[in-house]
């Protein structure tokens, strides 16, 4: 007999992790988080697609976003992980001190995990320090040997847009997006930050060949 709560569950195997950036010091010997303008992946992507590929050839393995493309605010902790997860109205996992109720810190002594808690997104006095949106994209890479979906995290709200603007597109054309070839790709985009343009390097989801070609693959 399946065990309740447990034997229904599934998550797709995951083979590793792409990264949008690399890691630098400071002249304070601080680290920090820098944007390149290629993919960062790990050696058995590289002997297929060279050292800094700016496009990678990819399938989406299931029609459920939430499964392959979850995106929420999210908040982070160095020591304890993810601490709250939230859509904006409600969170769906806050870990709490339980002697003050007020979110989890290092000094913390005692912790639980809280759900229903009001989520307050842009206005949560954690947003853009701890917290802030997350997409987690998963993916086939079908040139890469294994199987099993690689990831890409993005705060990007720019780069969220894009694949979920992409997404309607092609679900509405083609009835699916996944199994469908796509490619995913990192390409310069202006936006305003700060009240200034700027140009940064956001994701995309894009397809090759003509309409017609992409509604010949939809049919097979």
């Amino acid at each position: 007999m399946p065990i309740k709560g447990l034997s229904d569950r599934r998550r797709l195997p995951r083979l590793g992790k792409i990264h949008l950036g690399v890691k630098k010091l400071s002249a304070k010997n601080v680290e920090y988080p820098s944007a390149t303008d290629h993919f960062v992946c790990p050696p058995e992507i590289q002997e297929i697609y060279g050292p800094e590929p700016k496009e990678l050839r990819i399938l989406i393995p299931v029609e459920d976003e939430e499964r392959w493309a979850s995106q929420y605010y999210r908040c982070y902790s160095r020591m304890r992980g993810l601490i709250c997860k939230g859509d904006g109205e409600t969170c769906l996992i806050r870990m709490v001190d339980r002697e003050t109720g007020a979110l989890a810190t290092r000094d913390s002594k005692e912790v639980e995990l809280k759900e229903g808690l009001p989520c307050q997104g842009r206005e949560c006095p954690e947003y853009g320090h701890q917290c802030r949106e997350v997409m987690n994209l998963q993916f086939l890479l079908p040139d890469v040997e294994g199987l099993g979906v690689w990831q890409i995290d993005t705060g990007s709200i720019n780069s969220i847009m894009n694949i979920n603007s992409a997404t309607e597109l092609i679900r509405g054309i083609c009835g699916r997006v996944s199994r469908m070839p796509l490619l995913l790709t990192l390409e310069p985009q202006e936006v305003l930050a700060e009240g200034k343009r700027k140009t940064v390097h956001t994701l995309n989801l894009r397809v090759k060949g003509t309409l017609m070609d992409v509604l010949r693959q939809a049919n097979i």
